[in-house]
């Protein structure tokens, strides 16, 4: 690694996919940051990245940004580049768990939030973080304009959890574990549901998973927008696979002698790609997205054009992370290792990445990926 280190510039040069990793393992601190710049396939290191804020654990990554709960569970924004920082309100106790301060400190930061994201209109005049957060999952918003949390008006009714969140056309859409994609409008004071869109097509999601017995594989489920379209990706990991990556259920693990305890037990297997057929109300099945880069993970989900991230990264490519959290934090032996690229039109799937071996245990803190926005 130390021919691939440079020390990392303050802003960079052109668009960018970054993933931030952990300091590698003669890193001592807490505050050291490598990056990885996906399109010159070199790693940055940065001793001070997160002096600001030590132990901080990442929620959620949106235009360059950074959502961070400090040691004490308060969340901050932070751009890494520039060093920026803006502190967030603290989360008000009707938002927190009825358990001790101690317990609630831990498990807010690595549980009871699943995702982070910052909203921002076209404009930039206004700008709101919101939070997949608790057990049923709930939405609560921060604006910039509050200074306060709130929860979304009528969620968490309805039985449904949330699966992933993101701002398309203005507007907020919120997926659930249903196959429902509720909408939200962010103009008013507080956020009003406009439209709750339960598409059919579910019945191709079933097919393609019909070769993944709910015994052996999961699903998890994100959405991306792509050249102004609406796209569903399902992703599909082994809960527990041998050495050589074949699925196998937990009893067939606690038998066989050849799982590496130090290398992830789940895997990513398979991605399927759906885009929303706005008039029939559809999800129809996509074959290949040329000229795009797709980025998953516990970040914003972003799908980027090829031409813009210059040469490096491959167009129809799923590029993705390890945020499979209820896994991850079963056993403090292994997570943070399931990352990969997969291409879509061909169907070839390359797990983990040329640094990866020096990471011979649990990533902590996971990976995650910070893409700078197009005039950063």
């Amino acid at each position: 690694m130390a021919d691939l280190v440079s020390s990392l510039p303050i802003t960079p040069q052109h668009r960018a996919a970054w993933l931030m990793l952990p300091g590698d393992e003669e890193d001592e601190d807490t505050h050291t940051r490598c990056f990885l710049n996906i399109a010159e396939k070199k790693v940055y290191k940065i001793k001070n990245a997160f002096e600001p804020f030590p132990d901080a654990w990442c929620v959620g990554s949106s235009h360059g940004w950074l959502i961070l709960l400090d040691e004490k569970a308060n969340p901050h924004l932070f751009n890494p580049f520039s060093n920026a920082t803006i502190q967030l309100p603290s989360f008000p106790a009707h938002l927190k768990p009825a358990v001790p301060e101690a317990y609630f400190i831990e498990c807010w930061r690595k549980h009871f939030i699943v995702k982070a994201v910052l909203l921002s209109d076209d404009d930039n005049k206004s700008a709101a973080v919101v939070v997949i957060y608790g057990t049923p999952s709930r939405l609560a918003f921060c604006k910039d304009v509050d200074n306060t949390w709130s929860d979304f008006g009528g969620t968490g009714t309805r039985g449904e959890e949330y699966s992933d969140i993101i701002f398309y056309n203005n507007q907020l859409y919120a997926l659930t574990d249903f196959g429902s994609v509720q909408v939200w409008d962010f103009r008013s004071p507080s956020p009003k549901e406009i439209m709750n869109l339960r598409p059919s097509g579910r019945s191709t999601v079933n097919v393609d998973m019909e070769n993944f017995p709910r015994d052996k594989f999961s699903n998890l489920f994100y959405l991306v927008e792509s050249s102004g379209d609406l796209l569903l990706v399902n992703r599909v990991f082994g809960n527990f696979v041998n050495s050589e990556g074949v699925a196998i259920d937990e009893a067939g693990l606690l038998d066989t002698e050849d799982t590496h305890p130090l290398v992830c037990p789940y895997r990513t297997k398979q991605f399927h790609v759906y885009k929303l057929d706005s008039i029939s109300n559809t999800w129809e099945k996509v074959e290949s997205l040329p000229d795009r880069a797709m980025f998953l993970g516990g970040n914003h989900s972003v799908s980027l054009s090829t031409s813009d991230l210059h040469e490096g990264c491959e167009s129809n490519t799923i590029y993705f992370t390890d945020d499979n959290w209820d896994q991850m934090n079963e056993d403090y032996l292994y997570g943070g290792h399931d990352l990969g690229q997969f291409n879509l039109a061909s169907g070839n799937l390359q797990t983990g990445v040329q640094f990866c071996y020096l990471y011979s245990e649990r990533m902590d803190p996971p990976p995650f990926w910070i893409i700078p926005p197009q005039n950063n």
